[in-house]
């Protein structure tokens, strides 16, 4: 993540005293003195886990500089000198130039009710010139409504993140607590990263959010491949559908989840979570059981994508009962081959690794989850 320096003067003043023999005034010829000596320890402003909550992050500065920037001083950093200073906002309209902030509801921790139909901008601006990325991690993310009545799965209210250029990610609504999401600003130093909060349920829903917003620098180990809306890490991993703990698939949903390839790792095995509440693999417009993998009309609605799927990435599938050598759309009831139910564990090797997802904006008939994948890379 983006890093400055902050600095702490030590002050310490000493007095030089020349004293007589006895303890009265000082000799004609000798004056005291006094002089000041100044030190100066800097210290990065890095990442600091606050002291109330291991959940919680804030950024390391001064005391003066903390409330400088309105935040709330949460423990120590940088051995005593600084503070973990905790840095949010809940105003509508707020610009947002510092690393690490959280976006909250009004009210946070409790939930938030609007009482009108309304949008909420937040503007994020470069804390740094050479800041490529926003990362937005979900915390909380509760209630903003979806539709459960035609069309089925439209997201009612809404998160939008648009930066300027022109690939941005897919809005959300639902549950989404503990994902993430990246979005891309653009080449130049005054280029921003607006987040639009959209209240449009005329029941008005309690809602609550925790956002955590993080610049990444264009050279930092932690930057995403371009256009990838979320990026994991670790020879093993779990990529689920954005609401799935809400249990209905989005519509307009089109974007990437991209895997970072470990050392090592040669290929990547994908299999449905042992799960079975929600159903982890549900790409349809109405709940089926069998696969309906690799054709366009079969796939229409809903599919994800993993390119040359087979049994080991390598050689091809059989065919009968597969129809194709090697699958990489993947769409039905279940992670398998056509028209069957039985669920398959199935490797690529096409790096990067990838798995996309596409629905479109078509009326889901009736609910259905989406997807809740495991990965494991696999071994050259």
């Amino acid at each position: 993540l983006a890093m400055m320096t902050s600095m702490h003067l030590l002050g310490l003043v000493v007095g030089l005293v020349a004293l007589s023999g006895v303890w009265g005034e000082d000799p004609p010829a000798k004056k005291g003195r006094t002089f000041s000596l100044f030190s100066i320890v800097q210290f990065p402003n890095q990442v600091c886990t606050a002291s109330s909550s291991s959940s919680t992050q804030g950024t390391c500065y001064t005391t003066s500089e903390c409330t400088e920037k309105a935040g709330t001083s949460d423990g120590n950093c940088a051995a005593g000198f600084g503070v973990c200073c905790v840095l949010s906002t809940t105003s509508c309209g707020s610009t947002i130039s510092t690393n690490t902030t959280y976006i909250r509801n009004p009210g946070y921790p409790s939930s938030f009710t609007p009482t009108s139909t309304s949008t909420c901008v937040f503007t994020v601006s470069k804390s740094s010139e050479d800041i490529c990325q926003l990362r937005l991690d979900f915390q909380t993310m509760t209630g903003f409504a979806v539709s459960t009545a035609s069309p089925v799965g439209q997201c009612t209210d809404k998160l939008a993140a648009v930066g300027q250029t022109g690939s941005d990610p897919p809005s959300i609504c639902g549950t989404n607590t503990d994902y993430h999401m990246y979005a891309e600003f653009g080449g130049t130093s005054t280029d921003t990263i607006s987040l639009t909060l959209t209240y449009a349920e005329t029941s008005f829903t309690a809602k609550t959010f925790n956002i955590l917003a993080r610049q990444i620098p264009c050279t930092s180990a932690w930057k995403a491949p371009v256009d990838c809306v979320q990026y994991f890490t670790g020879s093993s991993g779990n990529v689920k559908s954005y609401n799935f703990a809400g249990g209905q698939l989005l519509t307009s949903q089109y974007y990437t989840n991209c895997i970072r390839t470990e050392e090592g790792a040669c290929g990547i095995q994908w299999k449905e979570s042992s799960t079975t509440s929600p159903d982890p693999f549900q790409m349809t417009l109405s709940p089926i059981t069998n696969a309906a993998t690799g054709h366009p009309t079969a796939c229409s609605a809903s599919y994800i994508y993993i390119p040359k799927l087979s049994s080991d990435g390598i050689q091809a599938l059989p065919q009968t009962p597969a129809t194709q050598e090697f699958y990489s759309t993947m769409c039905g009831g279940a992670f398998g081959l056509d028209s069957a139910a039985v669920p398959l564990a199935l490797t690529s090797r096409s790096k990067p690794f990838v798995l996309g997802v596409f629905t479109s904006a078509a009326t889901i008939t009736a609910p259905t989850t989406g997807f809740n994948m495991d990965y494991t890379q696999v071994p050259c």
